[in-house]
């Protein structure tokens, strides 16, 4: 009988920590990676920066994340949906991956990468029941947010991935936004000690190509107004020049008729006419060189921006 309660207990045991096992299988395959993986040193300083609390740093560190070269990079990442937002990264077989951006312009832009694919990886291990109440405060949170990009950002993930809105509000919002509701923030909280360190580094290298654009937004904006004045000119001197040489013939007439009072009465109009139209000229030549030199800085923001654009397309290769 003894033995009979005693086999009942151990399959009871057995039973009992399936179970366990079952319900915890993520934990124990992440236990498993962190124990018998090298975490990449380029990933452990960007671990650090990130403020990770416990939580955080064991979903990171069981995500072995990489910061790779293009090549490598693109071969990790090929087949996966390109991220719409501003990072350069993707989240696949449950691993990180983050492009190494190097111009220092765009410092930043791998901390924000990493957090946002760590908060993919977040999103897959949450219960459903969690799951349900955050996808929620996401939906309502991203309903009330009125800035233009992210509703742009959202509409083409709308488009390209629509069962994945919610993962990625998930990752967007924990990254870029700055006010949230309480009950969302605390959700953040449970992975990022200092969430709003991660927005300060989305707003530093965003910022860059912000100020680059609206630097471009105001040379076009001159270009526009110098170029109204130009065709104003040129119409207003195109008349007074119609206006020159009538009377120009008028004095070759008055000249050939010998009349010579009518003549040099008709002289000091003449030259004037003829000094502001000169002045009309002079003032065109400084409105085409303006306009001239602000098309060349605004070709080099231009070339700047580009540049910088290609910096976060891992597919450019430089010459």
């Amino acid at each position: 009988m003894k033995k009979q309660l005693l086999t009942g207990m151990a399959i009871t045991a057995l039973l009992v920590g399936g179970g366990w096992a079952l319900l915890n299988r993520q934990w124990l395959q992440d236990s498993y990676t962190i124990k018998f993986t090298t975490q990449q040193p380029a990933s452990e300083v960007i671990r650090s920066d990130l403020e990770l609390t416990g939580k955080g740093e064991f979903i990171y560190k069981a995500s072995q994340p990489a910061v790779e070269q293009s090549a490598q990079f693109n071969q990790a990442c090929r087949g996966v949906a390109k991220e719409q937002s501003i990072v350069l990264g993707c989240y696949t077989q449950q691993r990180i991956f983050i492009y190494d951006v190097k111009d220092q312009r765009l410092n930043g832009v791998k901390q924000v990468t990493a957090a946002h694919e760590l908060l993919h990886a977040v999103y897959l291990r949450m219960p459903e029941s969690e799951k349900t109440q955050v996808n929620k405060l996401l939906e309502s949170t991203a309903a009330a947010i009125t800035d233009q990009r992210f509703i742009d950002t959202m509409a083409e993930y709308r488009r390209t991935e629509p069962d994945q809105i919610t993962n990625e509000l998930h990752s967007i919002i924990g990254t870029e936004i700055d006010v949230i509701p309480e009950p969302l923030e605390r959700h953040y909280q449970k992975y990022l000690q200092n969430r709003q360190k991660i927005l300060s580094y989305a707003k530093q290298y965003e910022q860059t190509f912000t100020s680059l654009d609206n630097e471009i937004k105001s040379y076009d904006a001159a270009l526009e107004r110098l170029k109204q004045q130009k065709l104003a000119l040129e119409s207003a001197l195109s008349t007074k020049q119609a206006t020159i040489e009538a009377q120009s013939r008028r004095l070759e007439t008055l000249k050939a008729s010998d009349n010579i009072s009518a003549y040099n009465s008709a002289v000091p109009a003449y030259n004037s006419s003829v000094k502001d139209y000169n002045q009309g000229v002079t003032t065109l030549k400084q409105i085409v060189a303006e306009y001239n030199d602000i098309v060349a800085k605004r070709n080099k923001l231009a070339n700047t921006q580009n540049d910088l654009a290609k910096q976060l397309d891992s597919n450019y290769q430089p010459l």
